[in-house]
């Protein structure tokens, strides 16, 4: 029985070794494919910091907050669902050296939908006197699906790249027996922050609502880029 199994053990594995190699005796073409896209982010994170410092002790960081919230509401963010504390710190290290200087920061992040509304918080916080304000993050909701489309139109165009060989020859493009992801990359920010254009000569400061600097983000590049290998029939 021992003897039959081990048998039928090398003769499956002589057969596996047969298709294999009969499958690489047969004519094939390599070509790449490539495709990309570009997204409007629709999440857009804002760091903003509160320091006593900056006010040089005239406020404390909880005045500070006070105003922000204030003015955060005005414009029309809700802060229940879209603003939160990221950091809270005191310069200790100041405090070691300065016996009367100690000024507390407070870190938050703040959510929100579009360039327009992130001009919102730009422009309210500077106009309170609370400069500290950068974009931290930038996102679309629909990353993962729109890559997983154009992972699909990366293929189909290989495959159009091996017909316009293949075609001349009066042959065709089988089935693909290997493909290679060579790329497939989202160029935004899960950790990094694309460009920020802001139009306009006027400053924050400005109190003449049609002079408002108009703040927009690069678009987020979606690209993939694959090697297929085709049979040819």
């Amino acid at each position: 029985m021992k003897k039959l199994f081990f048998f039928l053990l090398i003769l499956a594995s002589i057969t596996s070794f047969s298709q294999t190699k009969n499958e690489n005796d047969k004519p094939y073409i390599e070509v790449s494919g490539q495709a990309d896209t570009l997204v409007t982010p629709n999440k857009i994170w804002i760091n903003v910091l509160l320091n006593e410092k900056d006010s040089k002790g005239k406020k404390s960081v909880e005045d500070l907050e006070k105003e922000m919230i204030s003015k955060l509401k005005e414009i029309g963010i809700d802060i229940e669902k879209n603003l939160s504390v990221s950091d809270i710190s005191s310069n200790y290290k100041y405090y070691l050296l300065k016996q009367n200087d100690i000024f507390k920061s407070k870190s938050y992040s703040i959510l929100v939908k579009d360039a327009a509304s992130a001009s919102k918080v730009f422009i309210g916080l500077e106009k309170i006197g609370i400069s500290n304000v950068r974009i931290e993050k930038i996102e679309n909701t629909d990353e993962k699906r729109i890559s997983l489309l154009i992972n699909g139109k990366a293929i189909l165009n290989a495959k159009q790249t091996a017909e316009s060989f293949t075609k001349p020859l009066n042959q065709k493009v089988g089935n693909a027996i290997q493909i290679t992801n060579l790329e497939n990359f989202l160029n935004q920010l899960s950790g990094r922050v694309a460009g920020v254009n802001i139009k306009t000569s006027t400053t924050f400061y400005s109190e003449e609502p049609t002079n408002e600097p108009s703040i927009e983000f690069e678009k987020i590049k979606i690209s993939s880029s694959v090697h297929v290998r085709f049979l040819i029939e």
